[in-house]
């Protein structure tokens, strides 16, 4: 008995320890978002799941030369204003730091989450604050890819003895739209009526 009560113990720490070193890395960022049902909310804490990726990345492992390897990596875009990829290849784990693209008639640059007013077409498109817009590139070291559609997940702050931590406070979400303001989901809503979905 004084076993299982230590088992419980030690597994509930190890929850805390798991979630508030997570915690870490999820910044408070405010969002507004239309699901796929059309139902509006928002958020201050959250994921976005960007769906699994077959990437070829470059890597050196100690006593190779550098070499293009294939991997499986599953990319998330954090309300801390960046996306994180993590995932696995034949040589073992794999972490990276894809960047966010616009494409456009106008060619292809870089953009990050301060430039950007909205998303809309479920993720897959997005338009700046100076009105430009186009297709949403996720560039995984050079390995360009099209986001899936959006599934957001919420966290909450809750209280745990006395120190606050992150809980997932949602199932995941599927988004149409979204944006950092009210003004700019609703200027999502209208460019996401005008695809016609």
């Amino acid at each position: 008995m004084v076993i299982r009560r230590h088992q419980i113990v030690v597994l509930f720490l190890l929850t805390i320890f798991i979630s508030s070193g997570f915690a870490r890395n999820i910044l408070e960022k405010k969002m507004y978002y239309l699901t796929n049902t059309n139902q509006k909310g928002q958020a201050r804490f959250w994921t976005i799941y960007l769906g699994n990726h077959d990437c070829k990345v470059k890597r050196k492992y100690p006593g190779e030369p550098e070499a293009i390897i294939d991997a499986s990596i599953n990319l998330q875009y954090l309300s801390s204003g960046y996306i994180e990829g993590n995932g696995y290849s034949a040589k073992g784990k794999i972490d990276c730091m894809p960047t966010m693209k616009l494409r456009n008639a106008s060619g292809e640059r870089n953009v990050t989450s301060d430039s950007i007013d909205f998303f809309f077409d479920f993720g897959r498109k997005v338009q700046l604050i100076n009105g430009e817009s186009g297709d949403l590139i996720l560039d995984v070291e050079g390995d360009q890819k099209v986001a899936n559609r959006f599934l957001m997940r919420e966290y909450k702050l809750t209280e745990y003895f006395g120190e606050e931590i992150l809980k997932e406070g949602s199932e995941e979400t599927p988004l149409r739209a979204l944006s950092f303001s009210k003004e700019g989901l609703e200027r999502a809503i209208k460019a996401q009526t005008s695809l016609g979905e």
